[in-house]
C-alpha cells in the first residue's frame, strides 16, 4: 500500500513539474519566488523516490526467549490473545489428568503457561478430518476451563475455534493459513489491537507453521516459536520446552550491499 502511495506522489509531481516547464511561466497567476519553491519541491520529490528505489526493505527480527516470573511478564507485553496451531495428539489421551512432558500438546501447554495471566483469548487452529487435531477441540477447551487455575489462565474470557485447515498440498496449506490467521488479527475482539495478539506456531506441519508466519510479518503481529534443548543424539528434549517471542522490525538497505 505504502508503495503505491508513493507512486502516485510521485507521478504527480512528475506531472507538476512537466506542467510548470511546458507552460509560459510567465502567463502563471504566481510569483516568481513561489514558482521557483514549487519546482524545487517537485524536483527534491522525484530525486527522493528515485534515490529510494535503490533501496528495499527488510525484515529485522529479535528472538526473545521468555524466562518465567515476573521478567517474562515484561517482556511478552502483557498479551491478551493467543492464536496457537494444535498438533494431532496421541491416541487414547486422558483429558482428565495433567498433561505429561511427552505429550504432543505440551508444547502447546507451554505456548499458554508463557501468557497465562494476562490472556483474554485463545484461538485454536487445527487440520480438519476426522483424524485431523481439530477433533480435540472440544476436549482441549474443556481441558483448559477446567484447569484455569493450576495453569493461572485468570482473565481467560473465551476459547474459539478458528475452521479447520484442509490438508491438500502444502502450497494451498501455506496460503489458507495465513489468510485464517490474518482474518483474526484484523477482526479482533473489541478492545484489543494487533499488538495484544500472538502467534504460535510451533504445532502442525511445516506448511501450516509458514502460514503463521506469512500472516505475522507486520510490525505489530509478534510469532511465538516453543524451543527446546538438544540431547547428545541431536533430538529434542520433550521436558525442557520454553517459549520465543519473534519480533519483526524493518529497515531500508541497499540492493546487493
Amino acid at each position: 500500500m505504502k508503495n503505491m502511495i508513493l507512486t502516485f506522489v510521485n507521478a504527480i509531481a512528475g506531472i507538476v513539474f512537466g506542467l510548470m516547464l511546458e507552460l509560459s511561466i510567465d502567463d502563471l497567476i504566481i510569483s516568481k519566488p513561489a514558482r521557483i519553491v514549487i519546482l524545487g519541491v517537485m524536483l527534491a520529490i522525484m530525486i527522493w523516490n528515485t534515490i529510494r528505489s535503490h533501496y528495499r526493505i527488510q525484515a529485522r527480527t529479535t528472538i526473545l526467549k521468555v524466562p518465567t516470573g515476573e521478567e517474562a511478564r515484561v517482556i511478552h507485553k502483557y498479551k491478551k490473545g493467543l492464536i496457537v496451531t494444535v498438533s494431532p495428539p496421541e491416541a487414547n489421551i486422558n483429558w482428565e489428568q495433567e498433561l505429561l512432558s511427552t505429550s504432543k500438546l505440551n508444547t502447546l501447554i507451554t505456548a499458554v503457561k508463557a501468557h497465562a495471566s494476562s490472556l483474554e483469548y485463545i484461538w485454536l487452529l487445527g487440520t480438519k478430518g476426522v483424524n485431523g487435531s481439530s477433533s480435540v477441540f472440544e476436549d482441549l477447551r474443556k481441558y483448559l476451563n477446567r484447569n484455569k487455575d493450576s495453569l493461572g489462565l485468570i482473565n481467560l474470557k473465551e476459547i474459539k475455534f478458528l475452521d479447520p485447515i484442509e490438508m491438500s498440498e502444502d502450497n494451498q496449506v501455506t496460503e489458507c493459513v495465513r489468510r485464517t490467521v490474518d482474518k483474526v488479527l484484523i477482526d479482533l475482539p473489541d478492545g484489543l489491537k494487533q499488538s495484544d495478539i500472538i502467534a504460535d506456531c510451533t504445532g502442525g506441519t511445516k506448511s501450516i507453521s509458514l502460514g503463521v508466519i506469512f500472516a505475522c510479518l507486520e510490525e505489530e503481529r509478534d510469532i511465538q516459536l516453543i524451543g527446546s534443548k538438544y540431547g547428545e543424539n541431536g533430538k529434542p528434549d520433550g521436558s525442557s520446552v520454553f517459549p520465543m517471542i519473534i519480533e519483526f522490525s524493518t529497515n531500508r538497505a541497499e540492493y546487493n550491499k
